[in-house]
């Protein structure tokens, strides 16, 4: 069975293509823009892409970003739950994955050229065990939050979405991303106001309005804890690399 597990960084821009085998694309720091077979979305810390053979996709990312690329035969895709998580193309990462993707990127790529096959059968296997029965429960909620980024999400106001006590958001968010709800949101709302600073000439004030930041002060003060940098920096810094 064809098995390929490395850790990379693509170029700026990756136009369409496809291929004849199924590829996993875990965001091991950055994101990813993707568009698969005509459905766009974008990957980051909390969300991978499952791309079917055959698919059409593009790609564009930060050159700094890094991925754990997972390579495979389409029989590694022909359970049930592995035809679903195919068919929605972008998919929750549940905490266990996490933790396999950031011991893959600890290691390296000599050492997961020696053990793809244990190593992708883990991930694999974890996706299966957890985003089926976790991350369905909290779909609704994500669908409505990525669509409305800048609304009044507090703690209360996205348990009464997803149709649970305050405790249960916590324990789900917990098992399905390895954080708190309001630390997902802050990522969420970030990864939107990078989009914003790379593709328009908007006033970072009015960028942070959008992204569901109450100002710009508190949209720089957010780069700076989450991704040490600033807004001011983050696009200079893209506009020099395009």
């Amino acid at each position: 069975m064809f098995l390929n597990l490395e850790v990379r960084s693509y170029s700026v821009e990756n136009p369409h293509h496809d291929h004849d085998f199924a590829q996993w694309v875990l965001p091991v720091h950055g994101r990813m823009e993707i568009d698969v077979n005509g459905h766009g979305g974008y990957i980051d810390h909390s969300l991978a892409a499952l791309v079917a053979p055959g698919s059409v996709h593009s790609q564009l990312t930060d050159a700094s970003s890094r991925f754990l690329v997972l390579d495979c035969s389409s029989t590694l895709l022909e359970s049930v739950q592995m035809e679903r998580l195919a068919k929605r193309i972008y998919v929750p990462i549940p905490a266990a994955t996490r933790r396999l993707i950031e011991f893959a990127d600890l290691i390296g790529n000599e050492q997961l050229a020696a053990g793809t096959t244990p190593l992708a059968t883990l991930l694999v296997s974890s996706f299966g065990a957890e985003s089926s029965a976790e991350s369905s429960i909290l779909q609704p909620l994500i669908a409505r939050v990525r669509a409305y980024p800048a609304g009044e999400w507090n703690n209360q106001a996205m348990a009464r979405v997803a149709n649970m006590s305050l405790s249960q958001l916590h324990q789900r968010f917990r098992q399905v991303f390895a954080k708190s709800p309001q630390a997902w949101l802050t990522e969420l709302r970030i990864n939107d106001a990078q989009r914003w600073l790379r593709s328009t000439a908007l006033p970072i004030s009015d960028i942070a309005l959008r992204s569901g930041f109450s100002d710009q002060a508190a949209l720089t003060r957010a780069m700076q804890r989450v991704c040490s940098t600033t807004p001011a920096v983050y696009r200079k810094t893209h506009r020099q690399s395009r």
